[in-house]
This record gives C-alpha cells, sequence and structure tokens, in this order.
C-alpha cells in the first residue's frame, strides 16, 4: 500500500473506489485539533489568500508518507507543482523544512509516525491494507460505461466487445490537462486494478517495467539500477524524467499513458519517448482479439493501429561498456513546463571515433521528427580527433545541433575542455531565509507579531470561498456568450440553437437589462447591445442547470456581424490614427525641474514600454446571487464590494440596499478582482432577478482570461539629467497607458501619485 499526493482535478470520482481518500480537512480540523503540518505552516505565516494553501499542506503530507525522513532538497524538489501567487515561497518552504533532519529552521522538529496515521480505515481501524480493491467493476452511465477489469484476460474482453466504440483506456488520467478537448468516449476503461500491468522484471540483457509503473515508480527503478553494468545510462534518464511534468502528476501517471498521449498527438514533446527511443527500448502489445503479444519500437509503436490492442510493458536494453547515452530539454522554466525541445543521443565510441550508427532523437521539432536520420548518417563511424572537429563540416553541424556538440566535445576528453562550453547545467543550492524584525514590548499587544488568526482554517481547508458554499435548491448556472471579432456591428443574435438543448433554461441580452449603460467610468456596459468594443466581449448569457451545459450552451449561439473592422491593438496604432486621450493629460510636478536642467552636466533620453499582464489570480472570478424576501443576497469575490453593488443594483433598476453583497474570501486578486469583478456581479444579479432562482456564475481559466481586462500596457518617453559623480538631478516622464475599450483601469494609475509620491 502506498500513500502518494494526486491532482484531485484531474482524478475521475470512480476511479478512487477502493481507495483510503486523505483530505485537507481529514486530516486535521478546528474541532478534531490541527494536523502539524497545518499548524505549521500558520505559524511560519505560509498563507495570505489561503486559496494554495490546502494544497501545499496535502503534498507535504503525502511527501512524509513516502520518506518519513526527509532532508530540506527533498521539500524543494517535491514542491514542483504548487504555485502560489500571494505570500511568495520563503515561509512556505521554511513551514516544510521545519519537518526536515537538516534545515537550519527555528522551530524544526520531525514528524512523530502517529501523526501520519491518523487516517485509519473506517471498517478495520487500523492501516489500509489495500485489500477492498480487488474487485471488477461495470457501471452504466447514461448512453457510457466505465470498466474497471482486475486481469488482462478481463481487460481483453471488454475491448473485444466494445471494439467499435470510441474506447478511452486510463491510468492517471493526466492526459485530460493537456488535451482538454479529447472526447467525449464511450467506453471508459480503468486499468488501475489489471495486476499484470504493474511488472517490474530484470535480467542480464534487459529491463522490462509494466505499462502501468508510474513516473514516480520509473524514477525509483532507474535510481535503484543505474549502478548495474550496462544500465549506468539509467542515471541520465532520472535526471530527464525528474524534471518531467511535477511531482503529483508523476505520481499519477504512467509511462503508458505518457507514450499514448504522444500516439495520439505526434506533436506531443513527450520526455519519455525521445529518451527511450535513443536507448533503443521497446514497447510490448497485446492484440485483445487474438491474445498474441508483439514487440516494437518506439517509432515504430506510433505506427501501430492501436484498435483492441494495449500497450502492456516497456523493455530498456542493456548497453555495451563503450556507449555513451546523453538526454536534454530546453523548456521556458526548468520544472513543470513541456519542452520546447528535446534530445537524447547514444554513440558508441573507441579510441574517439563513432562505433557504426548513433542514435540522435529530437522532439518538439514537428510531428513527424523523430530521428535525426543525416545526422546519424553524416556520424556514422566518425573519427572525432580535434582536427576532424575542427573541419567545416563539423563547425556547421555544431552550429545547427548546438547540444549535439556538446555530447560530441564531452567524448573527446578533458584535453579539448577549452572547447566545452555549458555542457553542464547549473545546480542551484537549496533557498533559505532570514526574518529580523523588532518588538517594542511598551506597544504589546498591539503591535505584537502573531500569526494570522484565520490562517489555520486556510490550511485546514475550512475556510470558505464562494464557491465552498452549498449548492442551493434549483441552482443555476451560468455562462457568457461572446464576440468573436474585435470591432464590428452586430448583425443578429440567435439563441434558440442553445435553448433547444435540454437542461438550457434562460438567454439574457443587452434588451433583458433595464440599464445596460452605465453612467459611472469605472463601470463597463455589462452587454454589447450594436458595436462590439473587444474579441470576448460579453453578448449575452446562457443558464443551465450544470456549469458545463452552460458553457457548451454559450457556444451553440449563432452572431452574425455587418461589418468587421481592423481592431486598434497598440498604443502606436491609436497614436497613429489620432485617437483622442480618454482622459486629460495628468501632470505631476515634485521639486523645481526647470531649474535643476540648468546645472546637469549629462542627459540620457529613451523609450520604455511594458506590455500587458494578466493578473493570474488563482480563484478565478465567481459571483452566486440568491434571490430573497428582501432582495437578492450576493456573494462574490471581490476588491470592490461598493463597486460590485453599485453595478448589480442598476442593471436591474433597483436601489442599492436591494442587494446584500457579502465577501466571503478572495483567492487572490492582485487589482484584478477591483473592477473586473462588477462585469460579473451585475451579471449574476440580472440572471437572478429575471429567472427568480439562484445563480452561480463561476468562469473557467479560457473565459476569465478573454473576457475581462488586463494591466493595461504602458509607453513611457524619458529625459534624465545627471552630473558628472552620476547623481540623477532630474526626470522628465511622458507616460501613455493603454486602457483598451474600457476607462476603468485607469482610474488607479492616473490618480496615483506612485514612487513620486514623497
Amino acid at each position: 500500500v502506498k500513500t502518494y499526493s494526486v491532482q484531485s482535478c484531474l482524478t475521475p470520482l470512480y476511479a478512487v473506489d477502493g481507495w483510503q481518500i486523505s483530505t485537507v480537512e481529514g486530516i486535521g480540523s478546528q474541532i478534531e485539533g490541527f494536523h502539524p503540518i497545518q499548524e505549521r505552516i500558520a505559524k511560519f505565516n505560509g498563507t495570505q489568500c489561503g486559496y494554495c494553501t490546502p494544497g501545499m499542506v496535502m503534498n507535504m503530507y503525502g511527501l512524509l508518507h513516502q520518506k518519513p525522513n526527509i532532508t530540506a532538497q527533498d521539500v524543494e524538489d517535491n514542491f514542483d507543482g504548487n504555485i502560489c501567487r500571494c505570500t511568495g515561497y520563503r515561509p512556505i518552504l521554511d513551514a516544510m523544512k521545519s519537518f526536515t533532519e537538516d534545515a537550519n529552521i527555528p522551530g524544526r522538529k520531525t514528524i512523530d509516525i502517529e501523526d501520519l496515521n491518523k487516517n485509519l480505515c473506517p471498517k478495520t481501524g487500523e492501516t489500509c491494507s489495500g485489500s477492498c480493491s480487488a474487485r471488477s467493476l461495470h457501471l452504466e452511465l447514461g448512453s457510457a460505461h466505465w470498466y474497471r477489469p482486475t486481469s488482462l484476460a478481463e481487460l481483453g474482453k471488454v475491448m473485444v466487445a466494445n471494439k467499435k466504440k470510441r474506447t478511452r483506456l486510463f491510468f492517471g488520467n493526466t492526459s485530460s490537462g493537456i488535451y482538454k478537448n479529447d472526447g467525449p468516449f464511450d467506453v471508459y476503461v480503468d486499468l488501475h486494478r489489471v495486476k499484470e500491468l504493474f511488472s517490474f522484471e530484470t535480467s542480464e540483457t534487459s529491463v522490462r517495467l509494466g505499462a502501468a509503473t508510474t513516473l514516480t515508480q520509473y524514477l525509483d527503478r532507474l535510481r535503484s539500477l543505474q549502478e548495474k553494468p550496462g544500465f549506468q545510462y539509467f542515471s541520465h534518464i532520472y535526471k530527464h524524467v525528474k524534471v518531467v511534468a511535477n511531482s503529483m502528476v508523476r505520481n499519477s501517471g504512467s509511462i503508458a499513458g505518457n507514450l499514448m498521449i504522444k500516439r495520439q498527438h505526434k506533436e506531443f514533446p513527450s520526455d519519455i519517448f525521445t529518451t527511450l527511443e535513443a536507448a533503443g527500448a521497446e514497447v510490448e502489445i497485446l492484440d485483445a482479439a487474438t491474445s498474441k503479444k508483439q514487440t516494437v519500437s518506439l517509432a515504430d509503436f506510433l505506427q501501430v493501429n492501436m484498435t483492441c490492442r494495449v500497450l502492456t510493458a516497456v523493455i530498456l536494453p542493456k548497453l555495451a561498456d563503450n556507449v555513451v547515452y546523453r538526454s536534454f530539454k530546453i523548456t521556458p522554466r526548468w520544472q513543470n513546463a513541456h519542452a520546447y525541445v528535446n534530445a537524447a543521443f547514444k554513440i558508441a565510441v573507441k579510441d574517439q571515433s563513432i562505433q557504426g550508427k548513433p542514435s540522435v532523437v529530437l522532439g518538439g521539432i514537428s510531428a513527424d521528427t523523430i530521428h535525426a536520420t543525416k545526422t546519424e548518417a553524416f556520424l556514422t563511424n566518425k573519427n572525432l580527433s580535434l582536427a576532424v572537429i575542427k573541419e567545416p563540416s563539423f563547425l556547421k553541424l555544431f552550429n545547427l545541433v548546438w547540444i549535439l556538440s556538446q555530447v560530441l566535445l564531452g567524448l573527446c576528453g578533458s584535453k579539448n575542455a577549452k572547447l566545452q562550453s555549458g555542457s553542464e547545467n547549473l545546480h542551484r543550492p537549496v533557498s533559505s531565509g532570514l526574518q529580523t524584525y523588532q518588538e517594542m514590548e511598551s506597544e504589546f499587544p498591539l503591535k505584537k507579531a502573531l500569526p494570522k488568526m484565520t490562517a489555520p482554517l486556510q490550511a485546514s481547508g475550512e475556510a470558505v470561498y464562494v464557491n465552498d458554499m452549498p449548492k442551493f435548491q434549483h441552482e443555476l448556472y451560468a455562462a457568457f456568450v461572446v464576440a468573436d471579432e474585435g470591432s464590428a456591428t452586430i448583425g443578429s443574435i440567435d439563441a434558440s440553437p442553445a435553448l433547444a438543448i435540454p437542461g438550457v433554461t434562460h438567454f439574457y441580452s443587452a434588451k433583458d437589462c433595464k440599464c445596460n449603460e452605465f453612467s459611472n467610468p469605472l463601470l463597463p456596459s455589462l452587454f454589447a447591445s450594436k458595436e462590439v468594443l473587444y474579441n470576448g466581449e460579453p453578448l449575452g448569457m446562457v443558464l443551465a442547470e450544470t456549469p458545463a451545459l452552460a458553457l457548451e450552451a454559450a457556444k451553440k449561439v449563432k452572431v452574425t456581424y455587418s461589418e468587421v473592422r481592423t481592431p486598434i491593438l497598440t498604443i502606436e496604432d491609436s497614436l497613429s490614427q489620432g485617437k483622442e486621450f480618454v482622459d486629460k493629460r495628468k501632470t505631476t510636478v515634485v521639486g523645481n525641474p526647470d531649474d535643476a536642467w540648468k546645472s546637469v552636466d549629462k542627459i540620457v533620453e529613451g523609450t520604455v514600454e511594458m506590455g500587458s499582464q494578466y493578473h493570474f489570480y488563482l480563484e478565478t472570478q465567481v459571483c452566486l446571487a440568491v434571490p430573497s424576501e428582501d432582495g437578492i443576497d450576493m456573494y462574490v469575490a471581490t476588491q470592490s464590494s461598493d463597486l460590485a453593488q453599485h453595478a448589480a443594483s442598476i442593471v436591474i433598476d433597483k436601489p442599492m440596499n436591494y442587494i446584500n453583497i457579502t465577501v466571503p474570501r478572495v483567492g487572490g486578486a492582485f487589482g484584478g478582482k477591483s473592477t473586473d469583478t462588477t462585469t460579473l456581479a451585475s451579471a449574476t444579479s440580472l440572471a437572478a432577478f429575471l429567472s427568480r432562482r439562484p445563480v452561480r456564475f463561476s468562469m473557467d481559466l479560457s473565459s476569465n482570461m478573454r473576457t475581462l481586462g488586463k494591466r493595461p500596457p504602458y509607453k513611457a518617453t524619458y529625459k534624465a539629467g545627471f552630473n558628472n559623480d552620476g547623481k540623477v538631478q532630474v526626470v522628465e516622464i511622458d507616460m501613455l497607458m493603454d486602457v483598451g475599450c474600457h476607462h476603468d483601469s485607469a482610474f488607479f494609475t492616473v490618480y496615483t501619485l506612485g514612487c513620486m509620491d514623497m
């Protein structure tokens, strides 16, 4: 029985039947007592908005179960998939490192074994034995079927019986986080209980891994065998796989699952595929109809028709002592990122000469590129002496394939070290931090340093955000219908295809609003009525019985445009077309710049531009409106409750006290929930008012980013005067801000002095 953390959003509910589930509420609470991890992260001030905190706690809980005696490096390696946008990572990592044996953290104390076994089996009162999940399962979900076979023979029968249906075999289901539009499928087959797929066999010539081996288990196998003669190349694959995805995905996802993603989406830059193909690994495939197995190379596997077939094992070969294996990947960040390009090389070398044909595998180049065949042919039996490497043909190859050049130069030995450049990755040490502050006891308790009072509730998952609130009876879910053009005139809007879908109840647009145009410049119009100002602008909204149905129905609304114009997208476009400023240019003068210019020795002039940026709050925009006896009870995650209340009342033509607004908590905002929440608040208020039913509007990430505003771009032209000693005496800055199609975001910047307020 293994305990590990997974990403709940990727884990199908039916897949956990027979598992022992530990949740952040289950391991500790204010009633039962907080778990040491929850207490520690609160004590170290590791929470701010608290939206990410339960994930931090449970990731650490899983790590301590896997390895109770951990190091600070283990902690940092394991937190490669947790994001915090408020607090910063220092206090979070300090809290987790306080459980390690080697960190120099005040208050450090390792975990007690009793605290790791608080979640006992509710049936036996003992630690989970794993005996509850041995049975097979078949569920019918409408027209879809869910199977959980317990053997290859049973799996084969399921596949043969459903060979004409769209079937998805899955294990970790992590591919749904990459390719969200795959499916729907008629048949889902859970492979967690097919015991033959978990095999692990070693021989003198190969290592055989069952297809259901998770990437975490794969790493364990690689590390345990990397000292074995002929398998030392496992150490390089280990380093590569260690930075594939993140620890929670590696805990869930399997080798076979990753390879199947590559087979179905050949453009996918699979690190698993690249590293295995270069090593000469093979896969074992079972034909369910004939019960026959075949073994093929990874490259050939991509062309195999997998209908009624299942990948059962991956076989890694033993390599000769003179074979050099290396792999690389180039990514936007070191961890938790797909490769822009990856590569792996297997080269047999003797006396600085390549023996035979090397294997050069590249990923991320194109969907059809696997082997660099011309490079392999060029390097076949090639001598690697210093004179040959300096030949133009070799230098041209190095320029084209820089990563390969590092491998070849490495084969030349230390005597040619001056030719090597960047051949090693940078090794970052374990992070550390130190807090120092003064406490003035004479002003206690007013200024006494205390942990945040609600931090334990955030750490235990008991802190309530809008979407934590239980569903109301007859509750509906909303989704925007948005414009597909950037600047256009609306021709017609036809919602009948959406309303014809069972479960879709209402469609509202500008004509349904009591007041669609707001006089307050901070409040943009709710729905476009005639002119579309930007791609993604709301044209209306759909209400349905489920969130997924609302999103799907919104796509069915037909919109035509009578005139489509070229949108104005940049500050330069706006200036070139003579657009007027939406606000008078404000001049801020500090000191006496006219006199200062007379005494400067040198002047520097230039232009600085800063692009737009999405706020990236973890909790997307969300609002819940419930009709009540004295108006509408509104629960909204906002930084401007008064603006949200104002907008919600205007759109239904009611006084502000008709809206009883509550802000339970905000899961991150950073300014992005100041004016933008007015759009959601007014839309949800309108929907609840007209339908007389509770309405929940929780935007998905893509809709959130497309529809609502972001931090505006700036262009600043500056002139700075300074003396010969380098001291700046005077600065003039002419700053332009692109507020887009609405004035709302300009208010806070134009009327704030910022760093000039001295």
